[in-house]
Formats: C-alpha cells, sequence, structure tokens
C-alpha cells in the first residue's frame, strides 16, 4: 500500500482508514531522522508495493517495496531492510538499509547501516557506513573537499 500526503489544498491528513502496521519489537530497528525528529513522511511505500519510474518526494520519505527507475527526495530518503531498489537514487540524506543497484547521490549525506546491499556508485560530501554492509562500487566525495577549502 502508498500513501501520499497531497500539498496544501489537496487532500489533508491520512486517509479514513489507515493501512495495518506491523509493530515491531522495542529495538528492533533504528528509526529515521525523520522518525525520531517527530517529522512526518510524506509518503511511504509499504512492504508489497512495486513502483516503475520517476518519484520525487517533497519531504521525509521512506521505501520497503520495490522500486524500479529514478528516486529524488527533497528531504532524508530511508530505504528499509526489506526493499529492493534498482534505481538512481538522490537526495539530502540518504539512509539505506535494504538492497540498491544504482548510483547513489546525496547532498549532505549517505549512511549505509547493516544488512544494507549497494551496488553502485556514491557521490556525497559525508559517508557513514556500519559493520556488515556490502559496497560494491566507487565512492566520490567532492563536496567534503570543497566544504574544507571553504574554511
Amino acid at each position: 500500500m502508498v500513501w501520499f500526503d497531497r500539498s496544501p489544498g489537496g487532500k489533508k491528513g491520512p486517509p479514513e482508514d489507515p493501512p495495518e502496521r506491523a509493530v515491531e519489537p522495542p529495538g528492533a530497528a533504528d528509526p529515521s531522522p525523520a522518525e525520531s525528529t517527530g517529522e512526518e513522511l510524506v509518503a511511504h511505500l509499504y512492504k508489497g508495493s512495486r513502483v516503475t519510474g520517476q518519484l520525487t518526494f517533497h519531504g521525509p520519505a521512506k521505501i520497503d517495496g520495490t522500486v524500479e527507475g529514478e528516486v529524488l527526495c527533497h528531504g532524508v530518503l530511508t530505504i528499509g531492510e526489506g526493499a529492493e531498489v534498482r534505481a538512481k537514487v538522490s537526495g539530502d540524506v540518504v539512509i539505506i538499509r535494504g538492497s540498491v543497484e544504482g548510483d547513489v547521490a546525496a547532498k549532505k549525506k549517505v549512511e549505509l547501516e547493516s544488512p544494507a546491499r549497494l551496488f553502485g556508485n556514491i557521490d556525497t560530501p559525508r559517508l557513514v557506513v556500519t559493520e556488515g554492509v556490502v559496497f560494491d562500487g566507487d565512492c566520490s566525495m567532492r563536496g567534503a573537499r570543497e566544504k574544507g577549502e571553504e574554511k
């Protein structure tokens, strides 16, 4: 199931009957920055969702389903453990816990958290990789050099 928040003037709030969500045991997964700051997701592609094409999110979003094509997020994009993404991915902050085949670009930071699997190149000023992650590709951190030269 997919639920998208509409921009001002459109539908307000969640649908009448929100989808049933699986309850995870405490400590099963760390919340994304959007979840921990209380900022509401503008979109959540639940497990079992399948999307092909170009997705653009204006705000924090989470993907737990399957996506093929291109994903652009103006905010924090979280790719959950069960997600399978075959796409060019870009956003302000990209957090990957699932499987991604394609290049990833972030304006601020990319986080690869176990059990992430990334087969593609990364372009970001900051990169965080935890133990247990599989990353096969190249990493460019040009933004980090430019920020260092500004100081």
